[in-house]
């Protein structure tokens, strides 16, 4: 059997992991998170521009990819469930990216596997959000969008273009996959619908998204 489809206690939605994950990965050392895809699906703003969507989208996509990768990294819980693999820093990874002239929007739609190879790594996390809001307020991340996008988002919020008025919005989708760098196969994946409450910032938002990924991410040290 090549895989395994397992069913997390207390977690609403399965994920699959290769039934051989520990001998598949027996001799990988590092890992890299790349940056996520991101997906609007809510109403387009009369006043939106194709610039102001590329240029939140990218936003977007760092902040979730920085997110995802300290939210593993939390969830040691103080060296209680350690890795045994290391992880390839974020700053790295857009890095190489960066100087081998493959932009965030192109990361998206190359083969990870191909990813992996240049970074130097073992296996790459491929990561995709479907989501009917925009955030607002990156600088948590060290996030730079220009004045004029965050004159844009901040009137954008104001107007709350939240179907009904509502606060809260059950629309954001995820998914995301380990590829293995040696044969492109995914190794262990997790997909959910999750709420989130648009009330609050942008990076607990964004934390709450990527928590149960990372809650369930592989390579655990055996204790």
């Amino acid at each position: 059997m090549s895989g395994l489809l397992l069913l997390a206690a207390g977690c609403s939605s399965p994920y699959y992991i290769v039934s051989d994950f520990d001998e598949r990965t027996a001799d990988n050392h590092t890992i890299a998170v790349l940056p996520f895809e991101v997906i609007f699906t809510g109403t387009m703003p009369k006043d939106m521009t194709q610039e102001h969507m590329d240029n939140i989208q990218e936003a977007e996509s760092k902040a979730f990819q920085i997110s995802l990768y300290n939210q593993i990294l939390a969830s040691t819980k103080g060296g209680k469930k350690p890795f045994r693999i290391d992880f390839q820093s974020y700053d790295k990874t857009t890095g190489i990216l960066k100087d081998n002239n493959i932009s965030i929007r192109e990361s998206w739609n190359t083969d990870p596997q191909k990813l992996a190879e240049i970074l130097g790594v073992d296996a790459v996390v491929k990561a995709h959000v479907e989501k009917a809001r925009f955030m607002s307020d990156l600088a948590s991340y060290g996030i730079e969008v220009g004045t004029d996008l965050i004159n844009w988002l901040s009137n954008y919020h104001a107007a709350d273009w939240i179907p009904g008025g509502m606060t809260i919005s059950k629309e954001v989708k995820t998914s995301y996959a380990l590829i293995d760098k040696n044969n492109g196969t995914t190794l262990w994946s997790i997909h959910y619908d999750i709420e989130s409450d648009w009330r609050e910032k942008a990076n607990a938002i964004i934390d709450h998204i990527n928590h149960k990924a990372a809650k369930y991410f592989p390579y655990r040290e055996n204790k």
